[in-house]
């Protein structure tokens, strides 16, 4: 990894490795990730082909700081 890329490199919510944007991490909340490895493991389903995420992993049980704000906390429109 080049040394751009490493500082900006995002850490895993989960396990705590430290993950590019080349490596296609599944983005939630406001600025958090979970590396391939762990959304794989949680139910996630990446097409590569079209470099998206078809299937969101299961979140339920992260910390509710990892989700960005409460939904009490929004504004609503």
């Amino acid at each position: 990894m080049e040394r751009d890329e490493w500082e900006e490199a995002a850490v895993c919510a989960l396990c705590g490795a430290q993950v590019s944007d080349a490596e296609s991490p599944f983005v939630f909340g406001t600025e958090n990730v979970l590396c391939p490895e762990c959304a794989l493991a949680r139910g996630g389903r990446y097409d590569p082909e079209r470099d998206v995420w078809e299937a969101a992993p299961d979140l339920t049980d992260l910390p509710d700081e990892a989700y960005g704000a409460a939904p009490r906390e929004r504004r609503r429109g």
